[in-house]
């Protein structure tokens, strides 16, 4: 079939290809959109289609490339399908694409409101969490130095509020880290509720039928600067309404889960279910899941034993009236805001009235007639069926606790025989007000959008076991879809090094390897990783054929374990992830993906794919004090570069010139002749069809899931 958009022969030879990565890893480009020609077109979209020449495209890539005018790059997107093992994923997922606008707010919960079982929205600017997780400058002197994220550990301890995408409750969640997306096109999404947020139109969110994208839910697009969608209604959750659903901590098999397999505090679950903690907890001995051990230790008080001898003590006129005038109205600590409910005056003016009753009656009860040391203050005709007669003395009555308590319920059939009138009246149940009353996720349907332009984005990362966070009240998401050990079975696939790769720690870099091979203990290395990874394997596969859930059963298998996600991301994120990952400073594994993406991208847009290479990957920045010993070596003169006769800049005047020591080995080496560059070029004999490693990670899934 044909298309009509722009396309790259070399890109669609490789489309839909996996090509090897590391033992079991692999990297496929599944659909990119735009090339070169893409990027020229938003530079200068006043150029004409067929007029320009490939040197002045070249040239003007270049020169885009050149001054970091990154915003035409951002036009051209790429999707790829990955597996990685896990720690080179937690490397990975720090580039992103989809991103949040300045002054989207994000929503929490302080800690000291849910320590008393409320809910106190606090609301913070994405770009203040941004600046709020940079390193802090010390200026005191050096013992007094405190700790340089101080701020950002301090926001990693406040309660994210989380939406469960199980029970769509409320729950809460960490902040990891937040992330600087740079400046891109942004659209505003606005609700039927008058809900907003700003974003780029490869977020996503939670939709009605799962998470998605705006441009795949909605065929949202911007390309012309004017935001246009397919006609229809969408509906996505946003961060939703109190209402009564069932009581979760009265399912036996749920509080089963949170107490004694998640081993939750009874605070945590009580917050969770929205009740205090002693519900949970007269729950937990009702569903016999007490957990036993030893009693709570109670220390002897510390006034066992002892004797006090009070005098008497006589209050004067002055100080009562002081006292009576401090602690009356509002400055009492009894005070309820003045005005008690009609049902509580009630009660406490019949207590008042209990001891003339019973002393009427002869301290004896009106229905058994007999005298007892439990008392109670009955009404005749019940203050719900006539509460005219509720402050009347004459339908007061005396009843012993165990009268009272058998006619509770039945207080008509005792009205005659305890001496009322006849009562023609029926007891309407009043509407219980749940206790269990959670925030629930609702659905809202999308308005409209529209188009603001360019502005500075950023993305959160947070705690799961729910990747998403409530942001100007809206359920979002991260821009990565992982491959989930909550839903599907974990393959049981890991990496192995190879023999060159395991080697000493570098004396000189803290994050990386000195190069020097380890051989001889590689043996012995590879069968303690293989022991350790057989029993983890086995203590998965028995967890899981015993039915435990498979988000619990996953929590001890190794970094090394393979995982597998989609990721698009447009050209000038692309850009940055690159020059991270592919550089020689950069860890081994991750670079090995970074060539294979590299190789890819080089297919999809080339003259981007050189200016990058020249200008980023084997370029270099100079720094002022740099520059400043590169003019003691080399002057210009009428256009050209002359050595005006300083055959030498010792290191003493570097240091003069500011730089410290470890800067001026790395401009050594910045100046030395650099490594042969690596074309990228890819091997295509080398690449395998999808069903190759479908294959294989099929094979590694343990088979308790085959029944």
């Amino acid at each position: 079939m044909e298309t009509r958009r722009p396309t790259s022969p070399l890109a669609e030879e490789i489309l839909g290809l996996y090509f090897p990565v590391l033992d079991h890893g692999f990297v496929s480009l599944i659909d990119y959109m735009g090339s070169d020609e893409d990027v020229e077109r938003a530079a200068r979209v006043s150029y004409g289609y067929g007029t320009r020449r490939t040197s002045e495209t070249r040239g003007l890539i270049r020169y885009l490339r050149r001054h970091r005018h990154t915003t035409p790059s951002e036009m051209v997107e790429l999707k790829f399908h990955c597996a990685m093992p896990i720690f080179i994923a937690r490397q990975w997922v720090r580039h992103r694409s989809a991103c949040l606008a300045e002054g989207t707010e994000v929503y929490f919960d302080l800690p000291a409101s849910m320590r008393r079982n409320v809910r106190q929205l606090y609301k913070l600017k994405i770009e203040d969490i941004h600046r709020q997780f940079q390193r802090t400058s010390n200026r005191t002197r050096p013992d007094k130095q405190r700790n340089a994220f101080f701020r950002a550990d301090r926001l990693k301890g406040t309660r994210l509020r989380q939406i469960d995408e199980d029970g769509l409750t409320l729950r809460h969640t960490e902040l990891v880290n937040v992330f600087d997306s740079g400046v891109k096109a942004v659209f505003r999404m606005v609700l039927a509720d008058g809900k907003s947020i700003e974003c780029t139109s490869d977020h996503r969110f939670f939709f009605s039928d799962g998470w998605k994208t705006l441009s795949e839910a909605t065929g949202l697009d911007g390309s012309r600067k004017v935001a246009t969608w397919k006609v229809g209604s969408y509906f996505i959750y946003v961060n939703g309404s109190s209402q009564a659903v069932p009581a979760l901590y009265q399912d036996r098999d749920w509080l089963h889960d949170q107490y004694k397999v998640l081993s939750k505090p009874i605070g945590e679950i009580g917050a969770l279910c929205g009740v205090g903690p002693h519900t949970v907890r007269k729950w937990v001995r009702i569903h016999g899941l007490t957990r036993g051990g030893r009693r709570a230790f109670r220390p002897e008080p510390w006034n066992k034993g002892r004797a006090y001898r009070l005098g008497s003590r006589v209050l004067s006129t002055r100080w009562i009236e002081a006292n009576r005038q401090a602690r009356s109205g509002a400055a009492s600590n009894f005070w309820k805001g003045g005005m008690s409910p009609e049902r509580a005056s009630i009660g406490r003016w019949t207590t008042q009235r209990a001891h003339l009753v019973h002393e009427r009656n002869h301290w004896t009860c009106q229905l058994c007639h007999a005298r007892a040391s439990e008392l109670h203050v009955h009404h005749i005709v019940p203050v719900w069926a006539d509460e005219s007669r509720a402050r009347d003395d004459a339908n007061l009555t005396t009843l012993c606790g165990a009268c009272h308590h058998e006619l509770h319920g039945r207080e008509l059939e005792y009205v005659e025989r305890l001496g009322g009138p006849p009562v023609d009246a029926s007891w309407q149940r009043r509407p219980r007000v749940a206790w269990n009353n959670l925030t629930v996720a609702k659905l809202v349907r999308i308005e409209r959008f529209e188009y603001v332009g360019e502005k500075r984005t950023y993305d959160l990362e947070v705690r799961g076991p729910h990747h998403n966070f409530i942001a100007n009240g809206i359920v979002t998401h991260n821009s990565l879809n992982e491959y989930s050990g909550r839903y599907s079975l974990m393959p049981l696939l890991f990496y192995r090094p190879a023999p060159e790769q395991i080697q000493a720690q570098s004396a000189s870099n803290r994050q990386g390897r000195s190069g020097a091979p380890l051989e001889a203990i590689y043996p012995e290395a590879i069968e303690r990783w293989e022991r350790v990874r057989q029993l983890a394997a086995e203590q998965y596969a028995w967890l899981v054929e015993r039915d435990v859930a498979r988000e619990l059963a996953r929590i001890d298998l190794p970094l090394s374990t393979y995982t597998q996600w989609y990721w698009k991301i447009d050209l000038h994120n692309l850009f940055h992830f690159l020059s991270v990952r592919a550089d020689p400073h950069a860890q081994y594994e991750i670079r090995a993906y970074a060539r294979i993406i590299a190789g890819m991208l080089k297919r999809v847009a080339p003259l981007s794919f050189e200016a990058w290479v020249d200008y980023e990957l084997c370029g270099a920045h100079l720094s002022r004090a740099e520059l400043g010993a590169l003019r003691r070596l080399l002057r210009v003169a009428d256009g050209d570069i002359e050595s005006p006769g300083a055959a030498r800049v010792t290191a003493e005047e570097l240091a003069a010139l500011g730089l410290s020591k470890r800067e001026i080995e790395e401009l050594c080496a910045k100046l030395a002749k650099p490594p042969a560059a690596d074309d990228f070029d890819l091997d295509l004999a080398a690449a395998r069809p999808a069903e190759h490693f479908a294959r294989l990670v099929e094979a590694a899934v343990p088979r308790v899931d085959r029944r």
